[in-house]
């Protein structure tokens, strides 16, 4: 399920970056508390080789 239904050019893209983090829970909190604020965010996980 992606956070957002529409990402547009003015959505901010924030996350993390690094191996081995698709257990992660920080999209799911950062993108509630974005939607809660009404903020225009995505938070999301960069799967990167070690």
């Amino acid at each position: 399920m992606h956070p957002k239904s529409v990402i547009t050019g003015t959505t901010r893209v924030v996350g993390v970056c690094g191996h081995g983090i698709s257990y992660t829970l920080s999209p799911a909190m950062h993108n509630a508390a974005f939607q809660a604020c009404g903020l225009d965010y995505v938070y999301v996980t960069f799967e990167v080789a070690p």
